[in-house]
């Protein structure tokens, strides 16, 4: 195993900072000595800008109703009235008792529901989160794969120019597309990514309609895994795409 790659793994975690103790301290003295990893984490740098992977903490949850049912077991019961007395006591005094049993049977019915609420609440943000870290990690796989292939898609010399940056992984058919500068588009249309194999028909790779500020993207497209890339393109289709491409390519990809 050479230098470049002993620290090609260790590139992509110090581009994220995340890199730390003696492998940092290692990495830093090699980069001053190498250029050629220099470069390297430059472009990865490059790359993982472009992304944003976000996550949100889950919200706290309500305090417990163990106060009330404590305050409620502390009460001290009376003790049982004769039955000869029992009409005597019959007063306004056992109503107000019966309200007030009732009301603390509708607020812990309510705590008990909006408890229960709050659990899926939780629940469905540990599976949001735990899906957003296993996207995150598989990315940083396909940027930092020795195998990922990078194309750039360019369009005229009119700046800003439209420019769209594809990282491609043959053996597993990984795929990530980052658009910029695109412009924009008729409504009921998209634009439309194709992978251009070395033999065969282009295969649809994934639509986009770019934002306001003309940014767009595609993460893991469904692709075949083993195809040979030859470039990438980009045509402006019918929304919803198209099975083969109608229109000329706007943006045509060389490696880069």
């Amino acid at each position: 195993m050479n230098a470049h790659e002993q620290y090609a793994e260790d590139l992509a975690l110090y581009a994220l900072g995340t890199l730390q103790g003696g492998e940092r301290f290692a990495l830093e003295r090699h980069l001053q000595a190498c250029a050629h990893c220099r470069t390297e984490l430059e472009r990865l740098r490059g790359d993982m800008a472009l992304l944003a992977v976000s996550t949100s903490g889950p919200r706290p949850p309500a305090r417990s109703k163990a106060r009330l049912l404590a305050a409620i077991a502390a009460e001290p019961r009376r003790p049982p009235v004769p039955a000869h007395k029992r009409r005597a006591w019959w007063t306004a005094l056992e109503w107000a008792a019966t309200a007030a049993a009732v009301a603390i049977i509708l607020l812990l019915v309510h705590q008990n529901s909006r408890l229960e609420r709050q659990i899926g609440d939780l629940q469905a943000d540990s599976a949001s989160q735990a899906r957003q870290l296993t996207e995150a990690k598989q990315l940083l796989t396909t940027l930092s794969s020795p195998d990922a292939a990078r194309y750039v898609l360019v369009a005229g010399n009119t700046p800003p120019q439209p420019q769209g940056r594809a990282i491609y992984v043959a053996s597993s058919g990984t795929l990530v597309f980052l658009a910029s500068n695109m412009p924009k588009l008729p409504s009921q249309k998209v634009y439309e990514l194709w992978l251009i194999p070395t033999h065969g028909a282009p295969i649809p790779a994934g639509v986009f309609r770019p934002d306001h500020e003309g940014s767009g993207a595609i993460v893991k497209p469904p692709l075949p895994a083993g195809v040979e890339a030859k470039t990438f393109a980009i045509t402006v289709e019918p929304e919803g795409g198209s099975a083969a491409p109608t229109t000329t390519p706007s943006m045509v990809g060389a490696p880069g």
